[in-house]
């Protein structure tokens, strides 16, 4: 009796270790899709604010940056839970996405309008975007967010799970500046004078920063950590 109820004992205890070991399978694989998700949304919501050039009290930069900085936060969150391998995949899916998105802006665009409504000359001016803006955004955005991933896994890897905040830091750092430099050169370059440029390069930057300093603590919000 002593050994059924040892044995009875032993299964329970498997099946709740199986159990548990489910639930935070099914866990694991929420927060990959809500990471991947907000990456995805955030930079086609960015390269679609990219489009227009603003001012937030004295500093001029695009409208996207009002966005971007967060994909490296949403990239950060994912490159913890899923790995390297899987971001870069995610990174270059968002690439693909946002050149599918200009395509189809471009094809709406072209399409005869509806007589009843009139030309929409408009539509064409702010959503179909010249082939050197799209290339520039999108360009952009995948070279600086693989060398985020690579700086992000070389911090990883020297100093494991130790000061999580520095591989955020250090990773966008050197992408942040990479980023704004490409697409402002690559979009702007001979359109606007090298003053505008730099000024734009300049509140880009402060703005992606600050951003960084604000979110340094998110990379805590999950607990996985894998290669």
């Amino acid at each position: 009796m002593i050994e059924k109820g040892q044995k009875q004992e032993q299964t329970t205890g498997c099946a709740r270790g199986a159990a548990a070991a489910a639930g935070s399978g099914a866990k694991t694989e929420r927060t990959v899709v809500a990471a991947a998700a907000a990456y995805l949304a955030l930079t086609l919501f960015a390269n679609l604010g990219s489009l227009r050039a603003v001012m937030l009290g004295p500093f001029a930069m695009d409208g996207g940056a009002l966005l971007y900085p967060f994909t490296f936060t949403a990239r950060d969150l994912l490159h913890k839970k899923s790995g390297a391998a899987l971001t870069r995949f995610v990174i270059l899916l968002a690439a693909v996405a946002n050149l599918l998105l200009f395509a189809y802006l471009r094809l709406v665009g072209g399409l005869p309008a509806d007589p009843a409504v009139g030309p929409q000359t408009e539509y064409l001016l702010v959503l179909a975007p010249g082939l050197r803006l799209v290339v520039a955004s999108v360009l952009a955005m995948t070279v600086a967010e693989l060398l985020d991933t690579t700086i992000y896994q070389a911090v990883r890897r020297r100093l494991g799970s130790r000061r999580q905040w520095l591989r955020v830091l250090l990773s966008n750092l050197v992408s942040i500046p990479v980023d704004t430099a490409i697409f402002l050169f690559a979009a702007f370059g001979g359109q606007y004078d090298a003053a505008t440029i730099g000024a734009m390069f300049v509140s880009n930057l402060l703005i992606k920063y600050l951003v960084t300093v604000i979110s340094l603590g998110s990379v805590y919000l999950v607990r996985e950590d894998r290669a």
